[in-house]
């Protein structure tokens, strides 16, 4: 195999690895803002004697409409898509998981980075962890990286594997170009998600630095989910 097809995976893996970093972020201050989110949305309100259990019940029908609920709507409002900003602020997740035939390429890169993860798990697995030879925070540090694999494999986050792999100077996969085939088919999904996130607003919240700001992002949730101009 050419040097060129390894430097040429490798700058992919770096990109790719980037991008799926940057998801998990972005849906973590998502995730983390829901709170001060609903506890500002709630406060708004009040100061302009809206009620918020009003809201949803004379708006029942537009809010299930809105989210694809079939359920009566109680406490906070969960996930909603539109033309322009995503409306997510609470504990309920909207997400669907659908069956996806998998490629050929899918297959076989699944199949390698799963005999890698049994090598790394014959040399960090608990059970192999010798307490002789290593010590507690040893033996803690291979445990943890032997959790992380595990979730990699089953995530298909195959770069975490990558990087556990060259810790232990296990010898990684080289079928370089079909590895970097893959990834770069992954790319813009990854990128579209990240776009995704970033138009909730949660996250849109998470960037104000004012309360004139925050307050212009409930507003905009309101008149988006109720068709109210507060």
């Amino acid at each position: 195999m050419g040097v060129y097809q390894k430097l040429k995976w490798k700058k992919t893996l770096n990109e790719y690895k980037f991008l799926k970093e940057e998801l998990s972020l972005t849906k973590s201050m998502n995730r983390e803002t829901a709170p001060d989110f609903q506890e500002y949305y709630e406060s708004f309100l009040k100061k302009r004697d809206v009620s918020l259990d009003d809201l949803n019940q004379k708006h029942q029908e537009q809010i299930k409409q809105a989210y694809g609920l079939e359920d009566e709507i109680s406490g906070d409002v969960p996930v909603v898509e539109s033309s322009g900003t995503d409306l997510v602020h609470s504990a309920i997740s909207a997400e669907k998981t659908e069956d996806v035939q998998m490629t050929e390429d899918e297959i076989a890169i699944h199949n390698l980075f799963s005999k890698l993860f049994k090598s790394i798990a014959m040399k960090i697995h608990p059970d192999k962890i010798d307490p002789l030879k290593h010590d507690y925070m040893q033996r803690r540090s291979m445990e943890e990286d032997f959790k992380l694999a595990n979730a990699a494999l089953k995530e298909k986050n195959y770069f975490i594997l990558i990087d556990i792999a060259e810790r232990l100077d296990i010898p990684l996969p080289k079928n370089y170009d079909q590895q970097t085939r893959w990834m770069k088919s992954k790319l813009n999904h990854i990128t579209q998600q990240i776009d995704n996130e970033k138009r909730t607003y949660n996250y849109i919240f998470s960037e104000a630095e004012t309360e004139e700001q925050k307050d212009n992002v409930i507003r905009q949730f309101v008149q988006q989910l109720f068709s109210i101009n507060l």
